[in-house]
């Protein structure tokens, strides 16, 4: 079975956002193979008004779909209290994008962000995305 390289963004702002990001990493870790994770960093609200985040990158690979994927982070978030409400208040307890997809990437607006670029250049400076598929 062809396995699939994905990046996947992280973040909380809610006042659990440490617990929230562990929480999410060890479900992505338990999930995808040949894991790599960014430091945990702090960055302001795009919107410069919320409450700032604490974001993280996660590198790895897997045999579902995109489509799989993208319904799996969207449970994730679910599991941990996201709802509409929470968006509207600015309360973020998890996000989970999806950002490349095969060496593609699929969400270029979170890819030009400093929260998603501060943890992809980290996982690069390691060497994070030299996989044997």
């Amino acid at each position: 079975m062809n396995k699939t390289a994905l990046v996947v963004g992280i973040g909380s702002n809610t006042t659990d956002r440490e617990f929230r990001m562990q929480s999410a990493i060890e479900a992505l870790c338990g999930k995808f193979t040949d894991a790599n994770v960014s430091a945990v960093y702090e960055t302001q609200a795009v919107n410069g008004h919320d409450a700032p985040y604490f974001n993280a990158v996660f590198s790895g690979m897997t045999t579902m779909t995109m489509e799989d994927v993208i319904v799996w982070l969207k449970e994730q978030e679910r599991l941990a209290g996201r709802n509409e409400l929470e968006n509207i208040e600015g309360q973020v307890h998890l996000d989970l994008d999806l950002v490349i997809w095969d060496g593609r990437i699929v969400r270029p607006a979170d890819f030009d962000r400093t929260y998603f670029n501060i943890g992809y250049r980290q996982l690069l400076a390691e060497g994070a995305f030299q996989y044997n598929v």
